[in-house]
């Protein structure tokens, strides 16, 4: 693994950092949307003009081709066997959306070896360029290669719902990437599922009142989400709410969030993604 990690950071510590951005997006539980979340914020990107990538990487559990319709060929286990390259795997959906699809029911993917994850991450050596925006879709929970993903990254959103379980979990995940993360990385909260704006900036000010007691830090706001029944009909029905409905109420708060994003400060990294990720398997050490 330590030769795999040198050569590629001996890859990167040349090249010229380019206006690549790397967003993990993650949640303390499933069930919150996390995922129809991350897919309609890239169509929102997209539609600003923005060059989108997803990487599923709920890598046992993937789902991002479920809530786009599709049924790609190859996945991230044809890029493990050797079988295809990064490039051939990428697969475009009909909204025009790019993702990296994971494969479904493989518990050797749950928790990839060191080896297997810097093989990954190697591959993207050869497509960030070609890319503004790359969104991770992290599996649900607290596990090394979520936490790995999200400290790499120049922001993490954490998905929550008002729902007392989904608050208390992604308190947790928070607390640990507080714990962990740089100045320089933006910890970012969407509160999703709310009858209104008020009551998803009071769930924010509580969080972070308690994060900033124990940690020392703060986590961003970066939106909310209301309820519409129109995205269970989405999901049920495996098209982008977004795009077939942009004046839907989701789609616009997913669109408020997306604009967020693109004219909000980003943060500065001394480090790009690659030397984060391989500093993070060498450092993170959970209990």
């Amino acid at each position: 693994m330590r030769d795999q990690a040198e050569k590629l950071r001996d890859m990167v510590k040349n090249r010229k950092s380019l206006d690549f951005q790397v967003i993990s997006i993650t949640s303390g539980k499933g069930g919150v949307g996390k995922t129809s979340f991350t897919v309609n914020l890239a169509y929102q990107l997209q539609k600003a003009g923005k060059s989108v990538l997803i990487l599923d990487a709920d890598l046992a559990l993937a789902n991002v081709d479920i809530i786009l319709g599709e049924r790609p060929k190859y996945n991230l286990l044809h890029l493990l066997s050797g079988e295809k390259n990064i490039n051939e795997i990428i697969w475009e959906s009909k909204y025009g959306i790019k993702f990296i699809p994971a494969s479904s029911g493989f518990e050797e993917l749950a928790n990839l070896p060191q080896e297997k994850q810097i093989q990954i991450i190697n591959s993207f050596q050869e497509i960030y360029y070609n890319f503004d925006i790359m969104l991770i879709d992290t599996s649900a929970g607290i596990s090394e290669n979520v936490i790995n993903f999200c400290l790499a990254s120049d922001r993490t959103i954490v998905i929550t719902t008002p729902d007392p379980t989904a608050l208390a979990d992604s308190y947790a995940i928070s607390r640990i990437l507080l714990n962990y993360k740089s100045d320089n990385m933006d910890l970012g909260l969407v509160v999703n599922l709310v009858e209104s704006e008020e009551e998803a900036e009071k769930m924010y000010r509580g969080m972070n009142n308690i994060l900033r007691e124990f940690t020392g830090k703060e986590i961003s706001y970066y939106g909310f989400i209301r309820k519409d029944k129109k995205l269970s009909e989405s999901v049920r029905d495996r098209y982008v709410l977004s795009a077939v409905n942009p004046k839907a109420t989701y789609s616009q708060d997913v669109e408020a969030i997306a604009r967020y994003i693109i004219d909000g400060k980003r943060p500065i990294r001394k480090e790009n993604f690659w030397n984060r990720f391989l500093n993070n398997l060498k450092n993170l050490k959970l209990d």
